[in-house]
């Protein structure tokens, strides 16, 4: 067991044994409380929520960079939330971004950072006054990637290599590719999840716990094609007793992580740069902008249930749609 692991088996533990004391306390006590005691609720409020591992693990390194980390170098002498003003958000920010050199980094910093203030006011452990105090530092605009320009007959070459190399890696990513889901939602996909019309996949029902928005995002609408890489991957886990679809080459769940080095590995060798399964997103997403599908249509494939999610950040100027701009102006 790794460190993190030990540490974060300490704050289950202690979780567990909180649940089973009286949670009927003061308000006045919990704002007077140390850090060390809101951690604990806080960690145990996390996990009733059935949050992904990987957003408890953020809550926690925030948590602990803010009020351990950051809390011990700069103001040593709290003792308490109650203590807390705008002002210390504001220090934290400055160190944050110039003292531990995270500048790209802030504005998800600090959507973390007012998410566990919201939940210790929940709590008790926080006076509404600080969350309200909290709203007048805004997030950044978000860091836009550029779109790297890559054929389709470079990408067509890619997923050919991709299925010779790793066919198990090429069923997940060429869903992707088609679909604009996530990896993580991909990956977690389970065989029951698979309706069929005979001997065809008719639907995928992508359940709410495996997306980011918490929300059922079903695919209601294959094509041949997917409905082929589908049925094979399928067939695959039938002797297995993996629940998923999408299964590696020794029967067991494809991880994100393991997919994502692969491709980058396997790209830089033969486009001459790293994509991720992100980029695949990006791809469909702007591909469906230049032909002028309606956005409605995308958002029901790719699963976004945020409109401004595709308008103001997958949205992607391109020289050939630029070029079309000119042509059309040309009169």
């Amino acid at each position: 067991m790794s460190l993190t692991e030990a540490y974060n088996k300490k704050l289950q533990d202690m979780a567990e044994k909180s649940r089973n004391i009286s949670t009927q306390v003061d308000n006045g006590q919990r704002l007077n409380a140390g850090f060390d005691d809101a951690r604990q609720r806080l960690y145990s409020d996390i996990l009733a929520d059935n949050l992904p591992k990987k957003t408890i693990q953020h809550y926690l390194r925030t948590y602990n960079r803010l009020f351990n980390d950051f809390l011990n170098l700069k103001f040593p002498n709290l003792l308490g939330f109650n203590q807390l003003s705008l002002s210390f958000f504001k220090e934290y920010k400055s160190y944050y971004v110039n003292d531990i050199n995270r500048p790209n980094g802030w504005r998800a910093e600090l959507i973390f950072v007012k998410a566990i203030i919201k939940r210790l006011y929940g709590l008790g452990y926080c006076s509404k006054d600080l969350v309200e105090a909290l709203k007048e530092m805004k997030k950044p605009k978000r860091n836009k990637k550029e779109y790297l320009a890559v054929s389709s007959q470079k990408i067509k070459e890619l997923f050919r290599i991709i299925k010779t190399e790793r066919p198990d890696y090429y069923y997940p990513l060429y869903f992707i590719n088609r679909t604009g889901r996530r990896i993580n939602e991909t990956t977690l996909i389970e065989r029951k999840d698979v309706e069929w019309k005979g001997l065809n996949p008719l639907r995928i029902n992508i359940r709410a716990e495996t997306t980011k928005m918490r929300q059922n995002a079903p695919l209601t609408k294959l094509d041949q094609d997917l409905e082929r890489i589908i049925a094979e991957a399928y067939k695959t886990g039938l002797k297995t007793k993996e629940p998923f679809l999408f299964l590696n080459m020794f029967g067991r769940r494809c991880t994100p992580g393991k997919v994502r080095e692969y491709l980058k590995k396997v790209s830089k060798q033969y486009l001459g740069v790293e994509i991720t399964p992100h980029f695949f997103r990006h791809r469909f997403l702007t591909e469906c902008g230049k032909v002028n599908v309606p956005i409605v249509d995308v958002m029901a494939v790719s699963g976004i249930k945020d409109i401004n999610v595709i308008v103001n950040y997958y949205s992607h100027s391109t020289e050939e749609g630029q070029a079309k701009v000119l042509e059309v102006s040309r009169g």
